[in-house]
């Protein structure tokens, strides 16, 4: 994903998070956006470690499921990628898409794929509030900063590297 394209994603999720009053991290507001765009959300109880989210629209509703059995964080950013996948009107196959860890993880990322990833990132820890909070907490370790910033955004450590280093507020390294 290109740069230019990468500042629309973002800018699309400053507008959706502008219409919340944002001071604290967006996953306690995504049902209520879901909500408001008349999106189904369910949790589903799936013992295949290769389901992870899937976002269904047809003519009557939208829909995100999700497989319950995932860690809170990994869950977190699943929702927000199905979000994603909705708000940048992703073309569907069948009515449908199914993120497994192939997509996720696999080398071939699809650019619809990368693009909902970006778009979770930047929703579950937008840049201003971010900032805001790491100056609140007066460290200096980078690390410390990560696992901080990490747990009350409720993301993984390793999303959240990757969004300080995005952000340059950390240097780049392995977590």
């Amino acid at each position: 994903m290109d740069w230019k394209r990468k500042r629309q994603v973002a800018k699309l999720v400053d507008g959706i998070l502008e219409v919340y009053v944002l001071n604290r991290p967006p996953i306690q507001i995504v049902n209520d956006i879901m909500k408001k765009r008349g999106i189904y959300f369910e949790e589903l109880d799936e013992n295949d470690d290769e389901f992870c989210g899937i976002y269904l629209q047809d003519e009557i509703r939208k829909i995100i499921f999700v497989n319950a059995n995932m860690y809170q964080p990994r869950k977190n950013f699943t929702i927000a990628h199905e979000l994603g996948h909705h708000f940048l009107a992703h073309p569907l196959d069948n009515g449908m898409i199914t993120c497994d860890k192939e997509m996720i993880f696999g080398n071939n990322k699809p650019e619809s794929e990368k693009e909902a990833d970006y778009f979770a990132i930047c929703f579950l820890s937008p840049e201003k509030l971010v900032r805001s909070y790491i100056e609140k907490l007066n460290i200096e370790n980078e690390e410390e900063i990560i696992k901080h910033t990490a747990e009350y955004f409720k993301v993984s450590k390793e999303a959240m590297g990757y969004r300080l280093e995005e952000l340059n507020i950390i240097q780049k390294k392995e977590i």
